[in-house]
Parts: C-alpha cells; structure tokens; sequence
C-alpha cells in the first residue's frame, strides 16, 4: 500500500462544474484575447475569477456560487454576454488587471466600468449585500496603491 494517495489532477476543460458553467449557466469565457470584447459588451455584467483548482480548491465553490449568483440578479444583467469566468490560468492575472487581490472573487462591469468585487468565499446574504451596493455604484472605485521605503518595510502607519 502506497505511503500516500496521488489525488488526480483536475483539468477545467473537462470537469463537470467547468462544463456547466460554460453550458447550461451561459457564462462566456474570460481570457486574455476576450478581454476586449468583455470590455465592449454594454450593460452589466458579473466576472469570476478564479485560480488553478489544483492549487486553490475554492475555484470549485465559486463555480456553484457564482451561477446561483447570476440567477439572483440576472434580470439587471446585459442580456448578451452578461455573465464571464476567467479562464483558471490567467484568473489571477486579469484580477489584478482591476486591484482584486484575493481570489476567487466576483465582480461587477457596466461596460468598461469596473464597479467592483467581492473578494473571497462570502455567506451568501453577504455576497447579495455587497453586489448590490457594488451595482449601485456609478463609477470604478478609488485604487490606492502602498508604497514602500526600499527593503520593503514601511516603519510607520498613516491614519
């Protein structure tokens, strides 16, 4: 009997929960070449992100999450192209195209406009709280960006 279990890699272009999504829920894929006509497509639209599975089992809860989510605001979507998930290998790069930090995440565009995100796992009336105030916002939210001292460590804290 082996010390330990090989646990199967889980590929995203055959798991069910990937499939779904693409299928029955309708999400179109966000990628690197897509992200120019996720850009372009009018009205508002719900974004996953989320990172390799293999690596960050919490892609797989934002799958099921996610199409529920879209369900419960889907009459305020874009009815062409109004729900996008990153593609798992460039997830994390397109999130930071935006500030998101934290994946999975969900967010919201209205056209070019990222509104925001909801970042990590989330109880569901949290997640329905936040997308609502994030859907109500007119214009992308402040970035703030940190800047540290060379060695990386900041000796103090602004208020």
């Amino acid at each position: 009997m082996a010390k330990y279990t090989r646990v199967s890699q889980i590929d995203p272009e055959n798991h069910p929960l990937f499939n779904r999504l693409w299928t029955t829920e309708g999400f179109e894929r966000l990628t690197s070449e897509s992200v120019e006509k996720f850009l372009d497509t009018p009205g508002l639209k719900i974004a996953l992100f989320g990172d390799d599975p293999n690596n960050q089992k919490e892609t797989l809860d934002i799958l099921v999450i996610g199409a529920e989510l879209k369900k419960a605001i889907e009459a305020a979507l874009a009815p062409e192209n109004g729900a996008w998930m990153s593609d798992v290998k460039e997830g994390r790069a397109l999130a930071a195209r935006w500030g998101m930090r934290k994946l999975p995440a969900v967010a919201l565009f209205r056209g070019s406009v990222y509104l925001g995100a909801c970042q990590g796992l989330k109880d569901w009336d949290e997640y329905l709280r936040e997308l609502a105030e994030i859907a109500a916002r007119t214009e992308a939210p402040k970035r703030t960006i940190s800047i540290l001292p060379a060695g990386g460590q900041a000796d103090h804290h602004c208020g």
